[in-house]
């Protein structure tokens, strides 16, 4: 079972790592700046620009919801149990990754040949 002391510590990380991706979003929704007589290298770099910025966007915004999700489960006392399992993430797993959800693949598999 994990800490208490621990459990705040990720508490703590989390709430940062949430700061830092909410001005991150911030940053990537903020409007581009008008090009002057583009031609068409510029549009493609534009296009290409806009379809970039669209990824991180949606990479960034499913880590919110993760990170958002971690603080709810330390809430309701659920923080570092495995979705799948119901098992206990070990703490190296959550420190290296606080919103973890579930055990990573080789846990799991080697938690599947002990039973």
């Amino acid at each position: 079972m994990l800490d208490q002391e621990f459990i705040q510590k990720m508490k703590e990380r989390l709430m940062q790592e949430r700061l830092e991706v909410r001005a991150d979003i911030e940053e990537l929704s903020q409007p581009e700046a008008p090009m002057d007589n583009p031609d068409e290298d510029d549009l493609a770099n534009d296009a290409v620009e806009d379809i970039l910025q669209g990824s991180s966007l949606a990479v960034l915004r499913n880590l919110l919801d993760r990170i958002d999700s971690a603080l709810e489960r330390i809430k309701d006392g659920t923080y570092g149990i495995c979705l799948e399992t119901g098992k206990e993430i070990p703490k190296e797993v959550l420190e290296n990754e606080p919103w973890a959800e579930v055990l990573p693949p080789i846990m799991r598999h080697k938690l599947e040949e002990t039973l």
